[in-house]
């Protein structure tokens, strides 16, 4: 009786036992977040709403709780979203320029520092993050002001090459290239760098007039196709052109200015001749007389024609001379001002005639 009493005891003490080590053996839970896929991403900050899309997150992830976390690159936490469904709805465009990064988090309750305007790093408690995903908000291209030139070459065989072109220093865009064009932006060439645009020789367009441009844009440009300027699709923009003549060299005058007294007596200039003649080139030449707003007054053909003229006859103001070398293409014969001229021309500098 007493071993059977002994034997009930030792087993109801080993029970007691086992039943201890059980409850013992529960570990708690060690979150892991896992590793999230999806991205990078690449937007620009134009007042178009951009969200991400197709992130997943680890089907082995752990921890009683979860959420998302937005931050910027040094951590410091933008935005919370609890769900993938709440993180596409996050508009990335309010942001503003920058870079964005979204983690996943899986921790356990008691979790301190999460909190929008606090820092990743400065988490506390049971919890782990996964990699991050980058969100790149980038400004809308612009590509600025181009400065340098006008140039004009004379067409004789002899290499022309263009220089001292500067590009704007705050111009914006993940990528970039100068443009060369003809007059109706049908696109020549495609130079990279400042350097290869300063090793294209003009001379080898022949005669006729191209434009420089400077162009910043994103991937989905289609630069690679297309032919034209105007045809130009996606994220992108172009600076102002510089205009590089090829043939038409107006020379530069010499000669005045000339100061007459509106009296009803004639005025007549005189004197005028070009600083070096063996340079003009152009099929067509003509001589223009303008008001100071570049207004055309006249288009004497030849010079033996403007020392013809009288100024006392305009009365009162300023007149301008200039001398024009140009192609068939130009529009001289249907502008009303000097500054309206389209086409393949070179104006020589002007001389003042004040009638006072």
């Amino acid at each position: 009786m007493i071993k059977k009493m002994f034997l009930a005891v030792l087993a109801l003490s080993v029970f007691a036992t086992s039943c201890s080590d059980d409850d013992d053996s529960v570990s708690p839970i060690v979150p892991n977040a896992g590793t999230i896929t999806g991205g990078p991403f690449t937007f620009i900050v134009d007042g178009n709403s951009d969200f991400v899309s197709g992130i997943t997150t680890d089907s082995n992830a752990i921890g009683t709780n979860r959420s998302f976390v937005v931050t910027d690159m040094q951590g410091a936490i933008l935005g919370l979203p609890p769900t993938n469904e709440a993180l596409q709805g996050v508009d990335f465009d309010g942001a503003g320029v920058g870079t964005c990064l979204i983690w996943y988090l899986r921790y356990e309750n008691g979790l301190l520092g999460k909190e929008v305007g606090l820092n990743i790093n400065d988490l506390s408690g049971s919890f782990d993050l996964s990699n991050s995903i980058t969100v790149n908000r980038l400004g809308a291209p612009n590509a600025g002001v181009l400065s340098g030139g006008p140039f004009n070459f004379v067409f004789d065989g002899t290499p022309d090459f263009v220089s001292g072109i500067t590009t704007d220093s705050n111009a914006i865009g993940t990528n970039s290239t100068f443009v060369i064009t003809d007059i109706n932006l049908n696109i020549l060439g495609a130079p990279a760098t400042l350097e290869m645009l300063e090793g294209v020789n003009f001379e080898g367009a022949g005669r006729g007039v191209c434009l420089v441009w400077y162009l910043r844009y994103e991937d989905d440009t289609n630069l690679d196709t297309a032919t034209n300027a105007n045809d130009l699709t996606g994220t992108f923009n172009l600076s102002n052109s510089i205009r590089v003549e090829r043939g038409p060299n107006a020379d530069a005058l010499i000669g005045g200015p000339f100061s007459f007294t509106v009296d009803g007596t004639p005025d007549m200039v005189s004197g005028i001749a070009f600083e070096n003649p063996d340079n003009r080139v152009g099929t067509n030449s003509t001589w223009i007389i303008t008001d100071d707003t570049g207004m055309i007054l006249g288009t004497p053909p030849t010079l033996d024609a403007v020392e013809g003229v009288d100024f006392d006859g305009a009365g009162v103001g300023t007149c301008l001379i200039w001398y024009l070398r140009y192609e068939n293409d130009t529009n001289i014969n249907t502008v009303t001002n000097a500054n309206e001229l389209t086409g393949t021309f070179h104006l020589s500098n002007s001389i003042t005639v004040a009638r006072n």
